[in-house]
This record gives structure tokens, C-alpha cells and sequence, in this order.
């Protein structure tokens, strides 16, 4: 059976995801379209066929009046939380656009709320459904080339913002490297113990808050990732998903382009070069987090990553914009002090 989904937030990527994503899956259609700018309300309205009675500027009033089973919200950061709030308090599941919302404080408020009322939340760190990501994950679990010994990730894109992401404090992290931090977590299967970062800006760069950020990431398995990652640099600029080199006994794994285009490698002591077959991928990216959480709905399980999974991620962020301020390692632990 079809699940009915509120869709809130309609500007240009919100709308993408409408006309790409939702219309396309096999298990939802649109309960309602919410978004407060009228015009862009009224253009996604008649594009998707949504009747203008189901049409709303104002989120309250849309969850009240509407019957569905999910709301999925693309609507601007720092809205998250309150429309997130609202969904979980009327009885909705939430799927909720990276980042999950600007504080740890408030992540940990929607998830004990969504446990309280047996609702599912999750989080579109959709990377985690890349095929890119999956066979890279493969080939980690494998161990062609023996264990992991260390990881090397970077990132960089020259990428000028909205104006509420130039204003953000922590845009870089919350916005760009969540990305980069959530994969850590899945690829390795392990946890962030602690952060040794630094964050920084240039004085024309047009952002509020430091568009680099370099950071050294411990697991609770003993193998370091040292992550760099810039918004404003000149040049070649790198896909989403970053570069990584992963360190191991007899070799080295990489995503990146070793000369047939960008993929999964391996490298043996010989400098053997052996580009790997990605996995066949029936949903990828956000296609696979949508079809996720429909199951997870269905199934009446945590979706992955959930609201309580992404507080790891969260908390490895925020971890590293305290350490770079406080000039000293941090430990994700005290995050999660009663």
C-alpha cells in the first residue's frame, strides 16, 4: 500500500527533490505541499497536481488538517527543528534533509519525542546509498588487502552558499563534512571516540563562519582519519563524495580517479592498480534513503541511519568545531554526560 507524504519546502532544491525523487518512488505520493512563499507553493502545486486545497503556507496547519504517514522536509536549516517538532508531536514520521538541525540539544529533544510517540525519524545522509559508497564499503569489509591501518579524506569544492548558509556558524561542518563524518561512522562500522580539529577563514571569503576545516577523527577500532576539507578553493574540484585513501597492511584502497575514471581501487604492495565493479544499486542516493524509509515505516524499525544513529554524527561536528576554538582534543563522550 502507498504511503502518503507531506512535502515542506519547495524552494529550488526542495522542488528537485519533489520532481526527482518523490515522484518517481514506487512507495510514496504527495498528501500535501507546504511552503511559504505562495508563488513557489503555487508553481509546485499545479507541476505535481497537488488540488489547492492541499496547499499550505504554514507547516501547523497543514499537519493538523492533513492525513498522511510522513512528512519529509526540505525546507532551510535552521527551520528544521521546528517544523521537525511539529511533525513528530501530530503523529508523522520525519525523513529531515541534512543537517539534522543546528544543536545536538535539540537533536537529542526529537528523538527522545520520536521514541515517545513510536514514530520513526530519519536523516537523508544519503551517501550512505551511493554505489560509490557501497563498494567502497565492500572492499573495507573484504580485506583484500589486510586491515585497515589508517585513513586519509579530503574534500574540496568552491561553493558560494545561500544567504542563510553564508551567516551559519558551522555551515562547512553541518552542511558539507556531516557528509564525510557519517561515512567515516558506515564505512569503518565503528564510532568517533574523540576530535583534534581546526577551522579557519580568509577575510573575503563571504562567510560568517570558517569555510576550512582539517581534523583528525579517532575510532573506537584504533584506526585515525585525517580529513581536510575547504569551500573556497580555486581548481579541480572534487565529487561529493570526497577522495579517500584508505591505509592498509598489504596495500592501499581508494575512491578517487587512479586513470579510469573516478571508482573504487585497490593497490597492492606491487603497485598493482585493479579498479573494482560497483555494486549494482537499485535506489541510489537519495532514491535508496526514500525507499529506506519506507520499509523502515512498513517494518516498524529503525530506518539507517535514524535520528539516534546521526547523534554520533552530530556530536563528531560539533566536537570539532569546540576543539578548534578551544585549541585542544575532545572526546565525543562528553556530549552524552547526563
Amino acid at each position: 500500500m502507498g504511503l502518503k507524504l507531506i512535502h515542506v519546502g519547495l524552494g529550488g532544491h526542495g522542488r528537485g527533490v519533489a520532481r526527482n525523487i518523490v515522484v518517481p518512488s514506487a512507495d510514496f505520493s504527495f498528501a500535501g505541499l507546504v511552503d511559504k512563499n505562495p508563488e513557489a507553493l503555487r508553481e509546485a502545486g499545479e507541476e505535481f497536481a497537488v488540488a489547492n486545497a492541499n496547499r499550505y503556507t504554514d507547516h501547523e496547519l497543514a499537519f493538523s488538517e492533513l492525513e498522511a504517514d510522513a512528512v519529509l522536509i526540505e525546507a532551510f536549516s535552521p527551520a528544521h527543528y521546528e517544523i521537525a517538532k511539529s511533525a513528530l508531536e501530530q503523529g508523522f514520521h520525519v525523513l529531515i534533509e541534512k543537517p539534522f538541525v543546528l544543536h545536538l540539544e535539540e537533536a537529542k529533544e526529537l528523538v527522545a519525542l520520536a521514541k515517545a510517540n513510536d514514530r520513526q525519524i530519519m536523516i537523508n545522509q544519503n551517501y550512505r546509498f551511493n554505489a560509490t559508497v557501497l563498494t567502497l564499503k565492500q572492499a573495507l569489509l573484504q580485506q583484500p588487502l589486510g586491515k585497515p591501518l589508517f585513513v586519509e579524506s579530503h574534500f574540496f569544492c568552491n561553493h558560494i552558499g545561500r544567504a542563510y548558509q553564508l551567516a551559519l556558524e558551522n555551515y562547512i561542518l553541518l552542511e558539507m563534512t556531516v557528509h564525510h563524518v557519517d561515512m567515516i561512522r558506515f564505512l569503518l562500522d565503528t564510532e568517533i571516540t574523540s576530535v583534534s580539529g581546526k577551522t579557519w577563514n580568509e577575510p573575503d571569503s563571504g562567510y560568517l563562519g570558517d569555510p576550512h576545516v582539517q581534523a583528525v577523527y579517532e575510532t573506537n577500532l584504533g584506526v585515525p582519519v585525517f580529513y581536510l576539507s575547504s569551500l573556497i578553493v580555486q581548481g579541480i574540484a572534487d565529487p561529493w563524495e570526497g577522495v579517500w585513501r584508505i591505509q592498509c597492511e598489504q596495500g592501499t584502497i581508494h575512491l578517487d580517479d587512479l586513470g579510469e575514471g573516478y571508482g573504487v581501487y585497490t593497490v597492492n604492495a606491487e603497485k598493482v592498480i585493479t579498479k573494482l565493479p560497483l555494486i549494482p544499486n537499485k535506489h541510489e542516493g537519495i532514491h535508496g534513503t526514500l525507499a529506506e524509509f519506507a520499509e523502515a515505516i512498513r517494518e516498524n524499525r529503525a530506518p539507517q541511519p535514524s535520528g539516534l544513529d546521526n547523534l554520533q554524527t552530530l556530536a563528531a561536528l560539533f566536537a570539532t568545531a569546540d576543539s578548534s576554538r578551544l585549541k585542544r582534543h575532545v572526546a565525543i563522550e562528553d556530549y552524552f554526560r547526563n
